[in-house]
């Protein structure tokens, strides 16, 4: 197997899982309802599990590369080995994610998209039309937690249905990012 595409595969596996349960968030909002908590925190761990092992496994690139200290990937390994605690206790007590369900999500939301944010700043080199719809996409994470915050939903199935459009888009962002990173290695060949 090619080992750029094994560096790789644990964002694109994030991301799609991410994506999946966006999906599932927006066609079962109700069935969503009563397992959220488990969700969430299946959820939040993969996606913390994933990011680790990117870590793992691209941190001698970025420091090769001299990304400014590793392009923050320290600040996302602290991250992701929070999302994946965060994940273990939601999934042994979920009762506690519905009445916190809209600043759980919010706040992971500014966090998820501040992260990828300053990931893209300093990733990519040239600002063409990808890296600004990745940096717009991180915006969008931005603003869908603060709107999740300020609590601008009613009802539980509208916070679950926005934070499964929410999921969609923070998957997207990463399998995009992913895809930019394997077109600007090409480039520079």
């Amino acid at each position: 197997m090619d080992p750029k595409l094994v560096k790789r595969l644990p964002s694109y596996i994030g991301g799609l899982f991410v994506i999946i349960a966006g999906v599932i968030f927006i066609l079962y909002p109700e069935v969503t309802s009563g397992s959220i908590g488990i969700m969430m925190g299946a959820l939040f761990f993969v996606t913390g599990i994933t990011e680790v092992i990117g870590y793992v496994i691209s941190i001698k690139d970025l420091k090769k590369e001299s990304y400014g200290a590793a392009a923050g990937a320290e600040i996302a390994f602290v991250y992701s080995l929070i999302l994946m605690a965060f994940g273990i206790y939601l999934v042994i007590e979920p009762a506690y994610v519905l009445p916190l369900l809209t600043t759980v999500t919010g706040l992971y939301f500014i966090a998820d998209g501040i992260v990828k944010l300053r990931r893209e700043m300093f990733v990519f080199d040239k600002k063409d039309s990808g890296c600004i719809i990745i940096a717009l996409m991180s915006g969008l994470l931005i603003l869908a937690g603060i709107l999740l915050l300020i609590n601008v939903f009613y009802g539980t199935r509208n916070v679950i249905v926005f934070t499964g459009l929410s999921f969609i888009v923070s998957g997207m962002d990463t399998l995009c990012m992913q895809i930019m990173k394997r077109e600007e290695k090409k480039t520079r060949k």
